[in-house]
């Protein structure tokens, strides 16, 4: 297990809707989701987080119209964790990882489908992942700055 600390964040609050939508395909795959509150938790990591293997993920989820049509769907991977923020009780959680999310490539930021906790404003918290995990570097390759002789 390995712990990591971060800070809530405000987010876009576009998942409250698009969770209602998503959750009944997420519910088949993981009925303990069914637990969590329709919207996310926005986290700010010290460290970052790359999920390389998650502990399930869906197939494509065609839960918005357009999404049936152009792409067929929507992918999710979800990691189990606990969260823990200031003030309250630890509680089981999942990072979710959308395959569209503006977040996917940041991994300072995570988003976590939990019950509800109340809490208000941007309180430190932390996060525990549950799954085996290693501390280490993110190599992130500029392909085109190196091809183009500028190392």
């Amino acid at each position: 297990m390995f712990s990591i600390k971060g800070k809530v964040q405000r987010g876009l609050g576009e998942a409250h809707k698009t969770l209602k939508e998503q959750m009944p395909y997420f519910e088949k795959v993981c009925p303990e989701l069914a637990k969590c509150q329709l919207g996310t938790i926005n986290i700010r990591l010290e460290k970052p987080v790359v999920v390389v293997k998650p502990d399930f993920q869906t197939e494509a989820v065609p839960w918005h119209p357009a999404l049936k049509l152009i792409k067929k769907g929507e992918k999710f991977s979800f990691v189990k964790v606990k969260l823990k923020v200031e003030g309250r009780e630890a509680v089981d959680a999942w990072i979710y990882k959308a395959q569209f999310s503006p977040y996917r490539e940041d991994p300072f930021i995570i988003e976590v489908l939990a019950p509800r906790i109340d809490f208000s404003g941007t309180p430190d918290c932390s996060v525990e992942i549950i799954s085996i995990c290693h501390e280490g570097m993110i190599v992130i390759s500029d392909f085109n700055h190196r091809k183009n002789g500028n190392i």
